[in-house]
């Protein structure tokens, strides 16, 4: 299924909602994966002696650039890469603003057009990928991350954010109706009725999308090395880990 038909439609409300139906907890799930990608290229940094801004990172599925945003911060060299114009054509709005207004000092994140399953990227050109709760989109998983792992250098890190579960079986009570009915129904009603059918996929895409130690197998099959998972709001949202081997 081609998404990048509802995600143009919803582009221009897409932070808007994320914001409102995670109260704003998004951004720190966020964080702490631009903090993950940091700490990792201040180790290549450091150990070969380079600037920060030298280090590679490809944000894929980057959406209105919230995450590509958060690594350039950080001093880092960010290529964002989306198969929807819309959700890109917000972020490089916002990217304008941002930097002309205060973040000059900072590498300015770059947005392109392209699609996981065929990247435009050297092999081994990328010291990290990151996704953030775009990867449950991908139409071919298993390709997607054969690509990933082509352009990563050997050793580099991929890190991804995804909606997950609560643990905790009193937290599930009350956050299953929530997501799975008032969260859409939120939507229409915000919407006028217009937008229904694009969360519905969203609610039904994280239903789908496999969790926890299932994806980490995922990412184990399709060649990567020490998957790990860390919970983040009691496992609401999950930070998922993993490298390319050194000698891939």
């Amino acid at each position: 299924m081609d998404t990048s038909p509802i995600f143009n439609k919803i582009s221009s409300e897409y932070d808007r909602f994320n914001h409102l139906f995670s109260m704003n907890i998004d951004k720190k799930w966020r964080k702490s994966c631009a903090k993950e990608a940091y700490t990792f290229a201040k180790q290549i940094s450091d150990s070969g002696d380079i600037p920060l801004s030298d280090v590679k990172v490809l944000d894929l599925a980057c959406g209105t650039a919230d995450l590509s945003i958060m690594l350039a911060k950080k001093g880092l060299s960010v290529v964002g890469a989306d198969i929807s114009e819309g959700m890109l054509e917000v972020g490089r709005k916002k990217i304008d603003k941002l930097w002309q207004a205060n973040l000059s000092k900072y590498p300015k994140p770059e947005l392109i057009e392209a699609d996981a399953e065929l990247l435009p990227f050297s092999d081994s050109s990328m010291d990290t990928v990151t996704i953030g709760y775009g990867i449950r989109n991908f139409n071919n998983r298993e390709q997607s991350l054969k690509e990933i792992m082509r352009v990563l250098k050997p050793g580099g890190v991929l890190l991804i954010l995804e909606f997950g579960e609560p643990r905790n079986a009193f937290v599930r009570v009350f956050y299953k109706p929530y997501f799975k009915y008032l969260l859409p129904r939120m939507a229409s009603v915000l919407t006028a009725g217009k937008d229904y059918g694009a969360y519905k996929y969203f609610i039904d895409s994280v239903e789908k999308f496999p969790k926890f130690e299932k994806f980490c197998k995922e990412l184990a099959l399709s060649g990567f090395c020490h998957p790990a998972y860390t919970n983040q709001t009691g496992g609401i949202s999950v930070l998922y880990k993993a490298f390319k081997p050194i000698g891939k």
